[in-house]
């Protein structure tokens, strides 16, 4: 008899990564592909990625779905009661695996640093996002909420008419302008604008001028992207407080994470700007910057539809095995 798997998968709009691991944690496969975010992409694309990834996975594994016993998705576009029944019966009907699970990609990021007990994070993508995960077990995420604040999309947008300012005399000079004229192989700001207003800059888009950003403030000590940097700050501490205050998790020994591409890069500048305006509020909290990766939850998740409880120790084992995977 071939052995049962689990498959562990996270989706968003900048990417979606699987792993496919046996029973007793160890990584067997893993799959890439770019967006399967069914609001930024056709529903059926999103599926596709989706899909792409498993059977990438799956091929490393040299399995197939058949031994795939219980699978997470932990996807970006998961967000209203309508999304979960949508995907969930999509997800089932491609026969990925015999028991699916659909989760809000926040979820899985939470989960990954979280594997029992309350806490909650807030995760710095292509959004701001949180989750929340409280001592009896019930879940919360921001869904919707997440589509407005300083993530990578609205910074990288901030970026881009940073440079446009600069031009039409509006806004400071900057060092942004050479960067991203570079980053989009453009000329002149102008083309920057004419791409603009033709739809050319979707979300992924502005979302890769985000690193230009950091870039520009840690080579250039440039004062416009320090600005946008601190913005970013201001906007997840907001979230740390507004969430710990609304689920009563300001404690100094709550478990807050804040994880994500944004501070995946150790920039003390948004590292500090961040920590100061949570103790100025709330001076016992804690935080933890993460870079595990949100995969780790999903198989989390997938782990315990078989019943397996998984401590902090098992998970530290999987993310270490799971590095050479790529």
């Amino acid at each position: 008899m071939k052995e049962e798997l689990v498959l562990g998968l996270d989706g968003g709009k900048s990417k979606t990564f699987c792993v496919v691991a046996d029973t007793q944690g160890a990584p067997r496969g893993w799959g890439r592909t770019g967006n399967s975010d069914p609001y930024s992409v056709p529903f059926d694309q999103a599926l596709q990625a989706v899909q792409s990834c498993v059977t990438q996975a799956l091929h490393r594994a040299e399995a197939h779905p058949e031994q795939v016993a219980a699978a997470c998705f932990g996807l970006a576009g998961a967000d209203w009661p309508q999304d979960f029944a949508r995907l969930h019966q999509a997800l089932e009907d491609l026969h990925l695996a015999r028991r699916v699970l659909v989760k809000n990609d926040a979820l899985i990021a939470l989960r990954a640093n979280l594997p029992q007990g309350a806490g909650f994070a807030v995760t710095a993508g292509t959004h701001l996002a949180a989750a929340v995960r409280t001592s009896s077990g019930g879940e919360w995420h921001s869904g919707w909420f997440s589509v407005e604040g300083c993530g990578g999309a609205e910074t990288g947008r901030k970026a881009l008419w940073a440079v446009l300012k600069a031009y039409d005399g509006r806004g400071a000079p900057t060092a942004l302008d050479e960067l991203i004229l570079e980053a989009c192989g453009a000329q002149h700001p102008l083309d920057l604008l004419y791409a603009l207003s033709q739809g050319r800059f979707g979300d992924g888009e502005l979302a890769a001028l985000t690193p230009l950003v950091f870039q520009a403030y840690e080579t250039f000590a440039d004062p416009v992207a320090a600005r946008l940097i601190m913005d970013i700050a201001a906007d997840i501490a907001a979230w740390v407080l507004a969430v710990g205050r609304r689920f009563d998790l300001l404690h100094g020994d709550m478990p807050i994470f804040i994880c994500g591409g944004l501070v995946q890069r150790e920039c003390l500048l948004l590292r500090e700007s961040l920590l100061a305006e949570v103790h100025r509020h709330a001076p016992e909290v804690r935080l933890t910057f993460s870079t595990r990766p949100a995969v780790l939850g999903a198989l989390i998740y997938a782990y315990e539809l078989l019943g397996r409880r998984v401590n902090e120790a098992w998970r530290d084992r999987l993310e270490a095995d799971m590095r050479p995977l790529g």
